[in-house]
């Protein structure tokens, strides 16, 4: 999709024109070579970077990217809902996505698969959009051959067997009927449906149940065999290799996918809108405000307007100093959230969005207010501050989109496979640095035509009225942890890579500080902070750090709150000013809470529409009777409700803490300056204590209860707690990590039996520590019929494992598994900062995760029977949030 907001480019989009053998090479001429031998064409031909046309039409895109021992691998296939011919609206390619990931093989066995995503602590995943369907590995770069052989097995030597077709059918089913309840889809579904009446993209992507449901077996294998053939497919890799090496065992691995013949597919051209669309629904199982969507046909990608329509949804819709954001949310007060969006894709005309979360009353104002700043747009046109806010903003979210080889991977191929330029979001960054203030005027003017507008409204209750490039030479360096006279530990890095240096300052705390009366005290302190200070009120921070393309952002957990930001390097001075501001001198505005208090609320009674959030809020506030984890950091309507400006300002000032705290700067910066100021800024912080954790009583779960929850959406979320663990008990700490692994991933017990018999959408485990004990959690949502069915197999391997009825085997994979997944955690600044700042907050020591591998691998099988036991044992806690509660015994 292309995004006005953010164009890193990884494009979802499609496959619609067979690729050509003209290509594009950023900054010079492509050329081509023909191989004899290989009856290979080269499109580009460069020392870190491949793109080639293979003999039997498979395209392959390699580019090297030593910044992490990582190697992306995905194969993309055009294969998507709009090209599902006779079938359209079945769904077809998304269950192909089902069938072949993972799925058995001429060569491998479902096993073989699940066993080489442990061993090598793969993350996969498989997509599927209009356009096309995505399969990926990622793995660590020594392991990119095994990857390779195993997602070109999946998608060209997959055997079908009928248990699996069975299988995955049902399980397809069951995210069929989910989608019926879950807003966001039918919120996408809607638009799709209003804005294209005749052009295929009108369908959804996972097809409609009672259509899919009618075809045969030999109808959905006659698909497979029409589109998945070399001519389809793109194979992308991006990561710590050696190009030509990987693109001979590109060859070797897809020697077998022979040529055939390309199907013609013709899509049909989609009408112009010639009058307004308005569509109005109520969705009994939607919480909180409602969403607005206000929309003006486009074009599809290429056209040439492209990139002054992208500036113009970036000035109105883009950051909090956008026009739509200050005068709808912070001014006017109508809206609570608004975004701009220009969704281009390649395969039809697009579409110009503007969304809105709105309180129910204010619809009608929110809508004609909106049409009156576009009508101003188009009179008066926008300022070159605007202007060069909506660039500076394009060029940071490019460079911070594009840090890690998955990010790489996605854009090149997608850029590739929609465009035939592999490099085109970076030639769309140069070319949105040429548009002009008169160019985005005159965009407003062309597509802003009230006579062509589209408005979906989705509501929960009836409307009171009818409202129908290479790896840097220079290194990082370590860590330099300095302490301040106040205790405030201090974390500095170099790290030269890009051009960014993020900010992060945590303190022990957050929810953990709070009690029934004041839940959620802590989160609007944080929130309000970042809105003024003594020398900067909230103008003037939106309008820094949009216009610098960085960000700020509060920050409030179950064991710690504070603050981050990152910014580019030649903004960091007047930023690290801002940010200490913030945390050292918060004005704590009145009018700034009046605005926040209702957009908090709105939040939190959005939960409801969200399976996992909702389970896990019903969840703690059942399982806990004492302990601070029975609340969650957000709040209650009712407590956030009644918190006063006074409240926050005395709450602030007793948390602030030197000593609880960690400040951490890692990025392009030099270490002395940055000493310097830090110690000059933060020195007036006060030392204080740190937290009295004997004032908690701990709760004693020790009697089995099951707690019922109806819900107003179809379905059932079941939930198996039992008593956890501190964040201090290291030496449970890992054993335990081992045995979720094998129990509760997504490789899992609980994810293979139960998906295995088609029952759940997902089933994991989940281990929560604090400063005072947690729980271990498995859960799973499925249909409400099924419920009691699910708990008794969660129980069933809950009680295999705490008899340690597992092999040395089980805990080796897993434990490999864990080790190999290490490799992905700190990938980006922001992740690396996150890590170090977590690990010297908790275990005093900016490094400690580092030794992670090693004690995972230190783990032995009795280690995790004995945890197993003692954790796994113990009485359980159910709770089952269902729409048929009356079925739980």
């Amino acid at each position: 999709m292309k995004n006005s907001a953010m164009r890193s480019l990884v494009i979802v989009l499609s496959l619609t024109a067979i690729i050509t053998a003209k290509a594009y090479c950023q900054g010079q001429e492509a050329t081509s070579s023909w191989t004899a031998q290989a009856q290979e064409m080269r499109i580009v031909d460069k020392p870190d970077e491949i793109i080639a046309k293979l003999g039997n039409g498979l395209t392959v895109i390699i580019k090297e990217d030593h910044s992490a021992p990582v190697a992306a691998v995905r194969v993309h296939v055009r294969a998507g809902s709009i090209y599902e011919g006779d079938y359209l609206g079945a769904g077809l390619s998304h269950l192909f996505e089902h069938l072949l990931a993972g799925g058995s093989t001429s060569d491998l066995t479902e096993e073989q698969s699940r066993q080489m995503i442990k061993e090598t602590g793969a993350q996969f995943n498989a997509s599927t959009s209009k356009a096309r369907t995505q399969y990926y590995l990622t793995v660590p770069s020594r392991h990119v051959g095994v990857a390779l052989h195993t997602l070109a097995s999946w998608v060209t030597r997959p055997i079908f067997p009928e248990n699996e077709f069975s299988r995955e059918w049902g399980v397809v089913q069951r995210e069929l009927e989910m989608g019926t309840t879950n807003v966001d889809r039918q919120e996408w579904r809607l638009l799709d449906e209003m804005r294209y009446l005749i052009h295929p993209a009108k369908y959804p992507v996972i097809g409609h149940q009672e259509i899919l449901q009618a075809l045969t077996r030999k109808q959905i294998m006659d698909y497979y065999q029409t589109m998945y053939i070399p001519d389809n497919c793109v194979v992308a890799i991006v990561g710590d290799i050696e190009v030509e090496k990987m693109l001979e065992e590109v060859k070797k691995e897809f020697s077998s996918f022979k040529r055939k013949f390309v199907p013609t597919i013709t899509l049909p051209e989609e009408p112009e809108v010639t009058a307004p669309r308005t569509v109005t629904k109520v969705l009994p199982f939607m919480s909180g405000p409602a969403r607005v969507t206000i929309a003006f046909p486009s074009f599809k990608l290429q056209h040439p307007d492209l990139y002054a329509l992208d500036t113009l949804a970036g000035i109105i819709g883009n950051g909090k100093t956008s026009r739509l954001y200050h005068i709808l949310c912070e001014e006017k007060q109508l809206a609570l959230d608004v975004s701009a969006t220009n969704f281009t894709p390649d395969y039809a005309d697009g579409t110009f969005m503007i969304r809105l979360t709105v309180e129910q009353e204010k619809i009608d104002q929110a809508i004609s207010q909106t049409l009156s700043i576009l009508n101003d747009i188009k009179t008066l046109g926008v300022t070159e501050l605007e202007l060069h806010r909506t660039k500076k903003q394009l060029q940071v979210n490019h460079i911070r989109g594009m840090q890690t080889a998955v990010d790489i991977a996605s854009a090149m191929a997608g850029d590739y496979l929609s465009t035939g330029d592999a490099h085109f979001s970076q030639n769309y960054c140069d070319n949105m640095q040429k548009v002009n203030a008169q160019q985005v005027k005159d965009m407003a003017c062309k597509y802003f035509d009230t006579g062509k507008l589209m408005t979906l409204i989705l509501t929960g209750k009836p409307l009171a009225k009818a409202q129908d490039e290479k790896e840097s030479v220079t290194k990082e360096s370590a860590i330099k942890k300095i302490v301040l006279n106040n205790g405030l530990r201090v974390l500095i890095k170099r790290n030269p890579v890009t051009p960014l240096v993020h900010l992060r300052f945590m303190v022990k705390g957050g929810l953990i500080d709070e009690t029934d009366s004041n839940n959620g005290i802590t989160n609007m302190a944080t929130q309000l902070a970042v809105r003024g200070t003594e020398s900067y009120d909230n103008k003037q921070i939106l309008e820094f750090f949009d216009n610098t393309g960085g960000y700020l952002a509060p920050e409030c957990g179950n064991n710690s709150f504070g603050f981050c930001a990152e910014v580019m390097k030649d903004d960091l001075a007047q930023a690290l000013d801002i940010f200490t501001e913030v945390i050292t001198k918060p004005a704590f505005p009145q009018v700034e809470l009046d605005k926040i208090r209702p957009v908090v609320i709105a939040g939190i009674n959005q939960i409801a529409n969200d399976w996992q959030r909702e389970a896990s809020r019903h969840f703690r506030a059942s399982f806990f009777e004492n302990n601070p984890y029975k609340r969650m950091p957000f709040g209650t309507a009712s407590s956030v409700q009644t918190i006063t400006i006074e409240q926050i300002a005395d709450h602030y000032k007793a948390i602030l803490n030197a000593n609880k705290g960690v400040l951490v700067v890692f990025g392009d910066v030099d270490v002395k300056e940055i000493e310097t100021l830090i110690s000059n800024k933060f020195a007036d912080i006060p030392a204080g204590a740190d937290l009295d954790l004997d004032r908690y009583a701990n709760d004693n779960n020790i009697n089995r209860r099951i707690i019922t929850q109806k819900t107003g959406k179809e379905g059932a979320t079941v939930t198996v707690g039992m008593p956890g663990m501190r964040l201090t008990d290291v030496n449970d700490s890992y054993p335990l990590a081992v045995l979720n692994q094998m129990v509760g991933s997504n490789t899992g017990w609980l994810h293979e039996t139960l998906r295995g018999k088609s029952l759940v959408y997902y089933a994991f485990c989940f281990d929560f520590k604090g400063f005072v004990p947690g729980y271990i959690t498995a859960t799973a949502q499925c249909e409400a019929d099924k419920a009691p069915e699910v708990l008794a197999i969660i129980e069933e391997l809950l009680n295999k494992a705490a008899k340690g009825d597992f092999t040395d085997e089980n805990v080796n994979s897993a434990k490999s598994n864990l080790v190999n997944s290490e490799v992905f955690k700190t990938l980006t600044l922001a992740s690396s900062a996150m890590s170090a700042a977590s690990d010297e907050l908790f275990f005093n020591d900016s490094n400690y995760s580092a030794g992670n591998a090693d004690r995972y691998m230190a783990v032995t099988t009795d280690d995790v029977k004995n945890i197993a036991k003692k954790y796994l044992g113990q009485q359980r806690t159910i709770t089952v949030n269902t729409s048929k509660p009356e079925l739980i015994k």
